[in-house]
């Protein structure tokens, strides 16, 4: 019997010794949780009862080498959704539709982000950028649907719109696969990015680190108070060469050209400093900013990301005589008193080559030759000269290859010549010859070179890599990074040489072709170009350099106006507005553009500078 009732004391010790130890585990699990997990718990019912308001950091600034801002940041108001607990699909469809009407948006698409933000329990944005008059409207939603808020961010704004935009760039949104790449660099799904220009190449620089606000939010979403602020830091600021008056007469000048179509940019020749890089069409980045989608996608479908000014290719006409012209006379077979006669055609064997002067020009020497821009004294002066050392120089000068300028897209030309000829296994022939001295033939450029060639052309042979950069200013406390000049060649030559073309240069302003770029009380010398065009109208080129009298050059530009027919006509006055712009010389024939419009009321954006004005 004793023997048979053992059996149950021992069990019941088992239990006991089981109870006992799932107690213990259960002691040590919430002694952990009290004592070691505490603060972690603590966050947990913290995050249960509060939402994270990200506030997006001020981009970094981008100003002109005087100082003044060409994109800056603004206030600008955001609408979030705060979910709150218990939100049924079926409580959503009014408040998306309410805001179809309020935003003019596809209340369905409303309908789907203010879903995805009660199955993630967090909180999104349903539109940003709002003006000052939709956010009073929004504002009086706060009382009847709970958890819709508006919240105050920066935002990207470019003062002075359509203001060198293929430069500057513009901001949008990433795909799926550019955040999955940026997420762990702190980017969020709704984050901006640079999409091309300076936006795009400095993003690191430019862009700051967001804030935010961690909220106490009630059960229906609404904000009750701030629990935390996390401080947002502000990007570097980026100092450019650009000079902003310089810019808007390139802008204004091509917009107001007789096809409104090309590239005009300005050089210091001194030393490579970019004045001004302008590319027709162009485009307001503000656009892209719109709280309309289908301005946004408007913008997008009509946009020209098309850089004319360092991707565009095109003959440069007569632009290039100066350089055959120096080839000529430093090797010393061309005698610049000599007269050629020109009956408007030269006879080639069976070819017949024209001059742009069907009457013919009669006899001219070399200063007459260039100023006139005479094609049968320049198809003489070539044969003379020999193709080969005219590459050579062109090749000197830098044509045929790449700057290697920081931007996207920047093409190199064609240089054409008999050796260039050679290594694609092609003969030369002297048609070649004729059609190389003028800028015809095979041989392409972009404005960018032509206008290193002005600047080269202007200090004797010194060829600079264009330069944008004056510095960055990093807001972390690193040095300001400051990009130093660099020469990347050395146009060699006779200063005989040098004398001839520079001064028939000054002629072809002065009393010839170029007249319509002369300014008074400044030395300007330039030489037009009309390039042949298959496609269409020729397209009208102007290189020219500009300096006070008793001064070195301090500006070089090169103009072209696609299908814009003859320089004189076209490009001349294009340039001719830069030069004033540079010197302060007032355009009364310019147009005064109106204000550009603050984003909110209380937006005053510094005034561009007129032409002339300096801060």
């Amino acid at each position: 019997m004793s023997r048979g009732g053992a059996v149950p004391v021992e069990r019941l010790e088992i239990l006991w010794y089981v109870i006992a130890a799932a107690g213990l585990v259960l002691g040590l699990r919430l002694a952990q949780m009290q004592l070691v997990q505490a603060a972690e718990w603590r966050q947990a019912a913290e995050r249960n009862r509060s939402q994270m308001i990200h506030q997006n950091a001020p981009r970094g600034r981008i100003y002109d080498r005087h100082g003044v801002p060409v994109a800056t940041n603004a206030p600008a108001f955001s609408l979030i959704f705060l979910p709150g607990k218990d939100r049924r699909r079926q409580d959503l469809h009014p408040l998306a539709e309410e805001l179809g009407r309020q935003l003019s948006r596809d209340p369905e698409e409303l309908l789907e982000k203010l879903e995805q933000a009660v199955r993630e329990e967090s909180a999104v944005r349903l539109a940003e950028n709002l003006p000052a008059q939709t956010m009073f409207r929004l504002s009086e939603l706060k009382t009847i649907y709970p958890g819709v808020d508006l919240v105050v961010e920066a935002r990207r704004w470019y003062p002075f719109g359509r203001f060198a935009s293929h430069l500057l760039g513009y901001m949008g949104k990433m795909s799926s696969r550019e955040w999955r790449e940026r997420k762990p660099k702190g980017y969020r799904v709704d984050s901006r990015i640079g999409r091309i220009g300076l936006e795009r190449i400095f993003e690191d620089e430019l862009r700051g680190r967001d804030g935010g606000l961690r909220m106490e939010v009630d059960a229906q979403g609404r904000l009750k108070r701030v629990i935390d602020k996390i401080p947002f830091e502000a990007g570097s600021n980026v100092h450019l060469t650009i000079d902003a008056a310089v810019q808007r007469a390139a802008d204004e000048g091509l917009r107001a050209s007789v096809t409104g179509r090309g590239a005009a940019v300005a050089i210091d020749p001194r030393n490579g400093d970019l004045l001004a890089m302008s590319s027709q069409p162009d485009f307001d980045p503000n656009a892209f900013l719109s709280t309309d989608p289908n301005e946004v996608k408007s913008t997008i479908s009509d946009l020209s990301e098309f850089n004319n000014a360092i991707s565009g290719a095109y003959p440069p006409g007569s632009t290039f005589k100066p350089i055959a012209g120096l080839a000529a006379f430093q090797d010393g077979r061309v005698n610049p008193e000599e007269h050629v006669y020109c009956p408007g055609h030269y006879d080639l064997g069976p070819r017949t080559f024209l001059c742009d002067e069907k009457k013919g020009h009669g006899r001219l020497s070399w200063y007459l030759g260039l100023a006139k821009s005479c094609n049968v004294y320049f198809y003489t002066l070539g044969l003379k000269t020999g193709a080969a050392s005219i590459e050579r120089y062109a090749r000197a000068f830098g044509l045929g290859a790449k700057t290697n300028i920081p931007m996207r897209g920047e093409k190199g030309g064609h240089l054409f010549g008999p050796e260039t000829r050679k290594k694609a296994g092609k003969s030369w022939y002297d048609g070649d010859t004729l059609n190389l001295s003028i800028g015809q033939g095979e041989l392409t450029v972009t404005p960018l070179q032509m206008a290193i060639v002005a600047a080269a052309l202007s200090n004797r042979g010194s060829v600079w890599r264009p330069r944008y950069i004056q510095k960055i200013v990093y807001t972390d406390g690193r040095p300001d990074a400051v990009k130093p000049s660099e020469r990347l060649g050395l146009v060699t030559a006779k200063e005989e040489a040098w004398n001839l073309v520079q001064r028939a240069l000054e002629v072809t302003v002065s009393s010839g072709t170029g007249a319509s770029a002369r300014v008074p009380g400044i030395l300007v010398a330039g030489k037009t170009g009309t390039a042949q065009n298959p496609h269409g109208e020729d397209h009208a080129w102007f290189i020219t350099y500009a300096a006070r009298p008793g001064e070195p050059a301090s500006i070089a530009v090169a103009v072209l106006v696609e299908n814009g027919g003859h320089g004189a006509a076209a490009a001349a006055p294009v340039a001719k507005r830069m030069i004033m712009a540079h010197f302060g010389i007032a355009d009364p024939a310019a147009a005064k553009p109106a204000p550009p419009p603050a984003p909110v009321p209380a937006l005053t954006p510094a005034p561009l500078l007129p032409a002339g004005r300096r801060p």
